[in-house]
């Protein structure tokens, strides 16, 4: 079947602030940084032989807490005291200290191999990668609030969409809906993790797209279901990220 697009505008509001070619070694870092499964935090230390059992030990190595208030300290060392990360843990956290706990768990300067061995268990439902999105911090955290707030079916949704329909836009793409590209190769986001856009009219495009083809769509019923799934998560989206503007006019 054949979509074309009824909303090429999507494409006109693109600003580049920095080349994405610097960003892939710093997401290839986070996902390596950051583990979902249970493993064994006791690691040696290359430069230092000292075995770390904890990673508030490793942390303080490091000086992981030197930039932080004695509050967000002391609330971090008790969150991280079991190497563990929950999603209740999370959730007790503003925005705010949710960067800073997602910037300390990934510690650039730090040996890679040596934080992988390290790093507290995160379970898969926190996603501290949603801060780093974007370029865009009020739409990283709309993103954010709308994946603690999506039931789980929902989510994969949600992050395959955004992240296909923010490549399409930042390579001038036609825009489409994931299951539209079934073994076509977009990119990586992370190639693009420094350019920002116009996020309010991106959210509304996608959605006007959609809508037009369940719309106009005379065919398959399953088609418009998988469009309609779409379009609800970027209504939560869309929710979020005016909750989020609001927040930050009135601030």
């Amino acid at each position: 079947m054949e979509i074309t697009s009824t909303n090429t505008s999507i494409y006109s509001s693109i600003s580049t602030s920095q080349t994405a070619s610097t960003t892939q070694n710093t997401s290839n870092s986070f996902n390596t940084l950051v583990n979902s499964q249970n493993q064994d935090t006791t690691t040696t230390s290359a430069s230092t032989n000292k075995v770390y059992k904890k990673i508030n030990d490793f942390l303080d190595a490091h000086n992981g807490y030197s930039s932080l208030s004695p509050t967000d300290e002391k609330i971090f060392r008790d969150i991280l005291s079991d190497n563990k990360l929950t999603k209740e843990e999370a959730d007790s956290l503003s925005y705010e200290q949710v960067e800073k706990i997602a910037k300390l768990l990934t510690l650039s300067r730090c040996s890679g191999d040596e934080w992988k061995k390290t790093a507290p268990v995160v379970f898969s439902d926190v996603d501290l990668i949603a801060t780093t999105k974007t370029s865009n911090r009020q739409f990283n955290e709309a993103y954010y609030n709308t994946m603690k707030e999506l039931p789980d079916e929902q989510k994969g949704i949600l992050e395959s969409e955004v992240d296909n329909n923010l490549v399409q836009l930042y390579l001038g793409r036609e825009l489409r809906a994931t299951f539209q590209y079934e073994g076509s190769y977009l990119g990586n986001l992370w190639e693009f993790e420094n350019r920002d856009a116009d996020f309010g009219k991106f959210i509304k495009d996608v959605k006007s797209h959609h809508e037009a083809i369940i719309a106009n769509h005379k065919a398959d019923d399953e088609i418009k279901k998988q469009f309609q799934d779409i379009v609800d998560v970027y209504n939560v989206l869309e929710k979020n990220y005016n909750q989020v503007l609001s927040k930050t006019k009135y601030a």
